[in-house]
């Protein structure tokens, strides 16, 4: 189970809506100020991802809860993503140079192939996206601060 930290933004009768920011990976090394890809992230904003939870735990707003994601769904998701477009357009393309179509064809065979090879993961991604959604771990413990 992949863990994150979200924000509680908003309480609905056996949901909630959270909240939780994207992390760069950079900035962790010694070289992130000379690092191309640690620059381009210094550069953009932080993305906030916000999506509803299911969950009978009593929570309110601003509240910080541990949310779960299952590996398999990162990782089933990532294939549907990446590699299921790139062998659509890989067919298209194949498939036009052996129907013996010119170079032209064939690249638009291939833009044809990796198009409905998008097509194809947003429809299933859909789909799949009613199974596998993250869980609330728990909430939290709330950080008081005593004055001496």
């Amino acid at each position: 189970m992949i863990e994150e930290i979200a924000t509680v933004t908003a309480v609905h009768a056996g949901r909630v809506e959270v909240s939780c920011f994207s992390k760069s990976a950079c900035g962790q090394c010694r070289q992130s100020s000379s690092c191309g890809t640690g620059l381009v992230s210094k550069a953009l904003p932080a993305r906030s991802h916000d999506f509803a939870i299911a969950t009978e735990l009593a929570l309110r707003p601003g509240q910080q809860v541990r949310i779960g994601i299952p590996e398999h769904s990162l990782i089933g998701g990532a294939l549907l993503v990446y590699l299921l477009p790139l062998l659509c357009l890989l067919a298209g393309g194949s498939l036009a140079a052996w129907a013996g179509l010119p170079e032209v064809g064939s690249i638009l065979g291939a833009l044809a192939g990796g198009g409905l090879g998008f097509g194809l993961a947003a429809r299933w991604a859909r789909r799949r996206g009613r199974f596998d959604q993250p869980v609330i771990l728990g909430p939290l413990i709330d950080v008081v601060r005593a004055e001496d």
